[in-house]
């Protein structure tokens, strides 16, 4: 009898599919995963796959957002450049830092 919450039925054709991996954890985390595992009548597999799940799933989100930020400033890149009809900004960025140093360091020594 499985003790997950899946119908016996599609529990047993999930277990076909699954794949048989050993993971090392700290003393610490299986002692978390085993309380939640007893707490809530599960195997620690059970939980681990669920937890596993769920960050993948977060991550993937955070991968796409970032994603997502990556192209839309390539697209203001790309507007900049038309507006400017192709040619980049001629800006000495050594110098520009530079500069802003030493305007900062007069604002300091002023007040």
């Amino acid at each position: 009898m499985c003790r997950c919450n899946i119908k016996e039925k599609e529990c047993a054709n999930m277990r076909e599919r699954m794949v048989r991996a050993q993971l090392l954890l700290q003393p610490d985390l299986h002692r978390r995963l085993r309380k939640i595992a007893e707490q809530e009548n599960r195997s620690i597999s059970d939980v681990t796959r669920d937890l596993l799940e769920i960050a993948l799933n977060q991550r993937e989100k955070l991968q796409a957002t970032k994603l997502e930020q990556v192209r839309a400033l390539q697209q203001i890149a790309e507007r900049i450049l038309q507006e400017r009809v192709g040619k980049p900004l001629e800006i000495d960025v050594a110098q520009l830092i530079v500069e802003e140093r030493e305007e900062r360091t007069r604002e300091i020594g002023s007040d």
